[in-house]
């Protein structure tokens, strides 16, 4: 790669198991050379990253929930207080060293049950250091404003997660080929959940409502794909499973062409819970023009299109669109979701990206 290339460096690396920062870093890559690697322990990891990249110009900052459990562990407020202080000295440092610090805040909150004070304020100090922080939408930077409480207008840009076109294989088969080999029947409105199922993700309270109503539902199955961590969970989920013939469960980490399989076999994607800046899984059902079921709080998201989602704001209201799928427009909802995302090009990506660096 060539040398005269300013070097940016992607922290922490979560590129084996989601392509986000591949695809970013190929968006960049005509005039920057990017390289990704983990947080170094300690309480200076960013001293600790410059002395491995001494010609870097950018320290992109994108996950710091690993961060903020290394700050946050302690009782002792005056112990979190010095920690804190370690750290953002550690980050001002490499500021004066000449170094950019872009931060692009994906989550609001961590989903580790972090005490949210110590949390709060620590990502509001990252604010105030970060030269740029970039944002999925202008929904979420109204939210996250509020939540810091730090006027992020001064120094935010909006960038929308690019889509997912070109990134995962092609389907195997056409649809109702697909749909016959999963045996899902060609008169069978299949709901799919997929991606990692954890407790905060709501999948537990989808199983309820859909078995609430299976007596009431003719031409309707759900289907849930992706790995369960939490043994005990997966045995809880399980059993609540095998209450409905018209669930249909794979709890296990799908391969990239499995998961476009299942995906192309369904007819609309339901995420249960909604609590994050963006959704990977949400722009993947789009750029395979899936219609969505998604909870309010997903209008975060900035991308989905009015006539592509049908949302629910609880319980009762997720079990009514869950009975009343079938009455959904679901051909036009698939068009406008696969219009949409087609618009969320890497390329615009990259050239808004790239004028955080500059």
């Amino acid at each position: 790669m060539s040398s005269n290339k300013d070097l940016v460096v992607f922290a922490p690396n979560w590129s084996k198991n989601n392509p986000y920062q591949n695809l970013l870093a190929a968006s960049l890559a005509d005039d920057y050379q990017v390289t990704m690697q983990n947080y170094p322990e300690g309480l200076a990891p960013f001293t600790k990253i410059y002395q491995q990249n001494p010609n870097m110009k950018v320290l992109h900052l994108h996950w710091i929930a690993e961060l903020i459990h290394r700050l946050s562990w302690s009782k002792s407020s005056l112990v979190f207080f010095i920690k804190l202080a370690r750290m953002l000295f550690d980050l001002w440092c490499l500021k004066k060293r000449g170094v950019k610090i872009v931060w692009t805040i994906h989550n609001k909150l961590s989903h580790q049950g972090l005490n949210k004070n110590r949390e709060l304020l620590i990502r509001r100090q990252f604010c105030r250091l970060a030269d740029q922080v970039i944002i999925h939408s202008t929904e979420a930077m109204k939210l996250v404003t509020k939540l810091y409480e730090y006027p992020l207008q001064q120094k935010a840009k909006v960038i929308f997660h690019g889509n997912y076109d070109n990134c995962y294989p092609k389907p195997s088969a056409t649809k109702d080929s697909l749909r016959k080999s999963l045996n899902i029947k060609p008169d069978v409105i299949n709901i799919l959940y997929f991606g990692s199922i954890r407790p905060y993700k709501g999948v537990d309270n989808l199983i309820d409502c859909f078995n609430s109503i299976e007596s009431t539902l003719e031409n309707s199955s759900l289907t849930l794909a992706g790995g369960v961590s939490d043994a005990n969970y997966k045995n809880e989920l399980s059993e609540r499973v095998k209450l409905n013939s018209k669930i249909v469960a794979n709890f296990e980490f799908l391969p990239e062409q499995q998961l476009v399989d299942q995906i192309t076999a369904a007819d609309i994607v339901v995420i249960p819970f909604a609590d994050t800046l963006t959704s990977g899984s949400t722009i993947l059902a789009m750029t395979l023009g899936k219609p969505l079921i998604l909870p309010e709080k997903a209008k975060v998201f900035g991308c989905v299109p009015e006539l592509g989602v049908k949302y629910f704001t609880n319980t009762a209201e997720l079990t009514s669109v869950l009975q009343n799928v079938h009455k959904l427009p679901l051909e036009t909802m698939a068009t406008n979701n696969k219009a949409a995302a087609d618009k969320l090009t890497w390329e615009q990506v990259g050239v808004l990206s790239k004028q955080c660096y500059s």
